[in-house]
């Protein structure tokens, strides 16, 4: 039996599927790519924005249109917005965030099949693992904490049977993530932290590369870095979430950090991984943002380590506390977030630059007839001639042509 999955949002909604897709395959079931084949849909869906609730409702009303299978529909929406959904699509099935755990057994049932046979769909050189769910803060904008609840860490002992496994399929980077990867082990008895998971997976045979998703401020002291640096696995490309450059923004957004600290865990980064590829969310047109505030959040990234960043215009979700504030003029969120990417684009492109005629470590992520591509561990994607016979090897790449600031081509060196 064949199904298809989809996903909106954050890379915690992609490890989600990613597992689903590997249980479901030592079960018997056969991934597909094309919708017309499948004999059911698997949808991971976020709400974190109106606009990604809005594509996913849209994603949703087209599937009901067009196919003929079942779907089962997972994650923030349906938390959100369960009875609505239930109503309007009534052979369609719905997991809110606490059912996910049981969505594996739940497809058994609902789609059984007799087949003993275990596939394992086209290789793939990374696996995103989440290791922590939910989060303990307020943030001021944040709709997150009400549809996934209160921090939980899955076991040290459940993360590295997880990633033996994996490595054991040919996966050969791990990508941490959570909704706050940073309060990772805060609730487990004894507590456990971030560094005590990467120590235990580190020695891991077949895993290369252990890479980190977005990291809180809040959690990051000059000692996380410092011992962040012995591990010899780590990727050297580092992502925080930030939100705003100005400490008046910061503090309405309930953040409770300031711009000094941000820049000193900045350099902190740099001085320990000096080729690292540094980036950070920032949230444009918080309510309230004045000119002045903005230019606050301009000159803090000029002037930051920052070599990319993720803009997102504000978006107002009922049941927060920035909800209920008056918004900005949308031609004025626009045009900064504009500005913003513009900068951002400028930053990523002079990154790149910097590594023109050098050799870097990478693991190859996809191959076809006419180009391979190569993701390197300061997080470049190089586009080189096709190559065959490297998918579980490590390999160097050398950087011969920056194309833009998303995409550089060479060779393997």
């Amino acid at each position: 039996m064949k199904f298809v999955v989809d996903y909106f949002g954050c890379r915690s909604n992609q490890a989600e599927v990613q597992e689903w897709i590997i249980e479901l395959e030592k079960r018997g079931y056969e991934l597909t790519l094309a919708p017309a084949e499948a004999d059911f849909g698997i949808l991971n869906t976020c709400s974190v924005t109106a606009k990604a609730e809005k594509d996913v409702l849209r994603f949703i009303a087209k599937t009901y249109r067009n196919t003929k299978v079942g779907w089962i529909i997972a994650g923030c929406t349906v938390a959100h917005d369960r009875e609505v959904l239930s109503q309007r699509y009534k052979n369609y099935f719905f997991f809110d965030n606490r059912e996910k755990k049981q969505l594996v057994q739940a497809v058994c049932e609902l789609f059984p099949i007799a087949s003993r046979m275990i596939f394992h769909s086209s290789f793939k050189s990374r696996i995103f693992l989440k290791v922590q769910d939910g989060c303990n803060f307020r943030c001021a904008y944040c709709i997150v904490p009400s549809l996934r609840g209160k921090a939980q860490s899955v076991s040290k002992k459940e993360a590295v049977d997880k990633v033996r496994h994996y490595a054991s399929l040919g996966y050969q980077e791990v990508v941490l993530t959570g909704i706050n990867l940073s309060a990772y082990g805060y609730d487990l008895f004894p507590r456990e932290t971030l560094l005590d998971l990467i120590e235990a997976i580190e020695p891991l045979r077949g895993v290369e590369v252990i890479r980190l998703s977005s990291l809180d401020p809040r959690f990051i002291k000059y000692h996380f870095v410092k011992e962040l640096r012995t591990f010899s696995k780590i990727a050297d490309s580092f992502h925080f979430s930030l939100q705003s450059g100005s400490d008046a923004v910061i503090r309405r957004m309930n953040r409770g950090g300031k711009s000094g600290e941000y820049h000193k865990i900045l350099a902190h980064f740099r001085k320990f991984f000096p080729d690292a590829n540094l980036g950070a969310d920032f949230i444009v047109g918080f309510p309230g943002e004045s000119e002045k505030e903005y230019q606050e959040t301009m000159d803090f990234i000029q002037s930051s380590e920052l070599n990319y960043l993720h803009i997102f215009p504000f978006s107002s979700r009922p049941g927060t506390k920035a909800g209920m504030l008056d918004p900005l003029a949308p031609e004025i969120v626009r045009a900064r977030a504009r500005e913003l990417k513009e900068l951002g684009n400028g930053l990523k492109l002079a990154y790149r630059e910097r590594f023109l005629g050098k050799i870097l470590p990478g693991i190859l992520i996809e191959e076809n007839a006419n180009y391979s591509m190569v993701i390197t561990r300061n997080f470049l994607s190089v586009r080189i001639p096709p190559v065959r016979g490297y998918k579980k090897r490590k390999l160097s790449v050398w950087i011969e042509r920056v194309v833009n600031e998303n995409l550089c081509e060479g060779r393997i060196a």
